[in-house]
C-alpha cells in the first residue's frame, strides 16, 4: 500500500512540474506593459483615458472602451494595436513591440486575462509591522541600530565609480549610506570601513534616507523614463521591510515619516504621493507642483512635509490631512535639496539660483537668505553669475552644510554665518551629510569621491581630510 502511495505522489509531483506555467497579469504581462506602455498610460498620465499600470485600471478599459476581452485576442483592442492590426498603432514610434513579448499578451488574454496565480492579492498580505514608539524626540532607548550579520552580497566591482546620487548619515548610529550602482553602500563614519551592501535592482538611489530613530534605511530611485519605487530596509538585519510605489518614471524626492507610517514621493509626475507604510495603500494624491518634483522631507516632529520642485516652488503640507499649509515662493531656480533642523521650528532649502533660505515653520516667512557658494567679495559684484547650491543639511546639533557648482562645500553656523571652506574638489560635490554627532561632514562628487573633514574644531584656517571614500570600493 504504502509503495504504490509513493509511486502516486512521484506521479503527481512529475505531472505538476510539467504543467504550463500560468501566464498572468502581475508576473509576465505588467513588465512588458512597463517597458513598452507605461510611460504614456499610467495613474499619473493616462493618454486616451487609459491606465494599465494595474490590473482594475486596465480592465476597466479607456476612452475607447475596453481594452481586454478575456479569452479573445482578436476582440482585445490592447493586442489589436500592439500587434499592429488597427489603428492607432502602439507604441506610436519605434516600431511593433518584439514578438515574443506579443505571444505572451495573447497567451494571457486566451487563458482569460487573470491577474495572478492564485487570484486577486489583498492589501492585508502585505502588513508591514510599524514600531509604536518610533519618533524623533530625543535618542531612542538601547544602543543605536548597526548591522549584525547581514547576508553575504556578492556584486561585481563595476568599471568606474558611481557619481554620488544620494547620501545619508545615521541619525544616532556611526553609519553612512552612499548611493551606488544597483547598490547601496554603508560605511562606519568613525572608522570609514565598509559596514555593509544592500543590493538596489531597482537601478539608480537618488534618494537615500535614514528613519528618524535609525531603525530603518530608505533608498528611492528607478530607472528613467521606465519605473521607479521606495525600498526600505531594516539596518540591523539589513532585510527588505517592503516596497512602496510602482512608478512610471524614476523617484526623484522620497522620504518615511517620523513614527514610520507614512512614505511620502514625487519625481517627473508632478505629483506627491503618500502611502500608508503599513497596507501600502495611497492616503493622499496632490497634485499643486508644476514641474517635477526634486526634493521633500518630513519634519522631525511629523507633522509637516516639505516638498520643492525643478521650477523652485515649494510648500509645506499638513501630513494628515494633505492641505497645505504655506507656500515658500522666494526661490528663482530648482529646489535641490531641504533640510528641517531638529527641533522642527526651521527648514532649510538650497537652489539652482545659489541661495540657501531660512524658513521659519510657525509662519513660512524666511529668516535668512544666504548666497552660500560666493565669497563676499564675489558676492559684492551683482553682474556675477551666483553659482548653484546642490545640497544644504543640518546637523543635529544645528549646523549647517552646503555644497555646489563653485567645487566647494562650507560649513554654516545656525544663523548663517560662514565657518569653513571645504575645497579640493576636481568635479562638482553633489551631496553633503553630517555624521550622526555632527563632528564630521561628507562631501560626495559626481567622480564616485566622498571626501571627510572633520568639523569639531572649525578655528583652523586650514582643515585638513580626514579621510576619502569612495562609491566602488574593492
Amino acid at each position: 500500500m504504502i509503495p504504490r502511495f509513493l509511486a502516486f505522489l512521484a506521479f503527481a509531483t512529475i505531472a505538476q512540474a510539467q504543467a504550463p506555467v500560468a501566464i498572468t497579469y502581475k508576473d509576465h504581462v505588467l513588465p512588458i506593459l512597463r517597458t513598452h506602455c507605461l510611460n504614456c498610460h499610467n495613474a499619473d498620465k493616462a493618454k486616451a483615458d487609459l491606465d494599465v499600470s494595474s490590473y482594475a485600471a486596465l480592465i476597466a478599459g479607456g476612452a475607447s472602451g475596453e481594452a481586454i476581452k478575456p479569452g479573445n485576442p482578436g476582440q482585445s483592442l490592447l493586442f489589436k494595436v500592439t500587434n499592429h492590426e488597427v489603428e492607432p498603432h502602439m507604441p506610436p514610434k519605434g516600431g511593433k513591440i518584439p514578438e515574443a513579448d506579443l505571444a505572451v499578451l495573447k497567451k494571457w488574454i486566451e487563458g482569460g486575462a487573470p491577474e495572478t496565480a492564485v487570484g486577486a492579492a489583498k492589501a492585508s498580505s502585505r502588513k508591514v509591522e510599524i514600531d509604536p514608539v518610533a519618533n524623533a524626540i530625543g535618542k531612542p532607548d538601547g544602543p543605536p541600530p548597526m548591522p549584525e550579520k547581514w547576508a553575504g552580497v556578492a556584486l561585481a566591482k563595476t568599471a568606474r565609480p558611481h557619481a554620488v546620487t544620494a547620501m545619508a548619515a545615521s541619525p544616532w548610529a556611526p553609519l553612512l549610506a552612499v548611493s551606488g550602482h544597483e547598490r547601496v553602500l554603508l560605511y562606519n563614519s568613525d572608522t570609514l570601513k565598509l559596514a555593509g551592501t544592500l543590493p538596489f535592482p531597482e537601478r539608480i538611489p537618488y534618494v537615500l534616507k535614514f528613519s528618524r530613530n535609525g531603525k530603518w534605511l530608505m533608498a528611492a530611485g528607478g530607472r528613467g523614463a521606465a519605473s521607479g519605487k521606495v525600498v526600505i530596509w531594516d539596518v540591523v538585519t539589513g532585510k527588505r521591510i517592503t516596497e512602496i510605489g510602482d512608478e512610471a518614471d524614476t523617484v526623484m524626492a522620497a522620504d518615511v515619516s517620523p513614527n514610520h507610517k507614512y512614505v511620502a514621493l514625487g519625481g517627473p509626475g508632478k505629483l506627491i504621493k503618500v502611502y500608508d507604510t503599513a497596507t501600502g495603500e495611497l492616503k493622499h494624491k496632490i497634485k499643486k507642483h508644476t514641474d517635477w518634483i526634486t526634493a521633500m522631507e518630513f519634519s522631525p516632529d511629523g507633522t509637516m512635509l516639505a516638498t520643492g520642485d525643478r521650477n523652485g516652488g515649494a510648500y509645506i503640507w499638513d501630513t494628515e490631512t494633505g492641505g497645505i499649509a504655506f507656500t515658500l515662493g522666494d526661490h528663482k531656480d530648482s529646489i535641490t535639496a531641504l533640510s528641517w533642523r531638529t527641533d522642527s521650528q526651521m527648514l532649510a532649502s538650497s537652489s539652482e539660483d545659489g541661495k540657501v533660505i531660512l524658513w521659519y515653520a510657525e509662519d513660512g516667512f524666511p529668516t535668512k537668505s544666504i548666497n552660500a557658494q560666493t565669497d563676499s567679495k564675489s558676492a559684492a559684484n551683482s553682474r556675477a553669475k551666483v553659482p548653484g547650491v546642490l545640497s544644504v543639511e543640518y546637523s543635529r546639533t544645528g549646523a549647517l552644510a552646503s555644497c555646489g557648482r563653485d567645487n566647494t562645500a562650507r560649513v554654516w553656523s545656525g544663523n548663517g554665518t560662514q565657518l569653513a571652506k571645504l575645497e579640493g574638489f576636481s568635479d562638482l560635490p553633489s551631496r553633503v551629510a553630517f555624521s550622526h554627532d555632527g563632528g564630521r561632514v561628507f562631501v560626495g562628487d559626481f567622480t564616485g569621491k566622498i571626501r571627510v573633514w572633520n568639523t569639531k574644531d572649525l578655528s583652523a584656517k586650514a582643515i585638513p581630510l580626514a579621510g576619502e571614500l569612495t562609491t566602488n570600493p574593492e
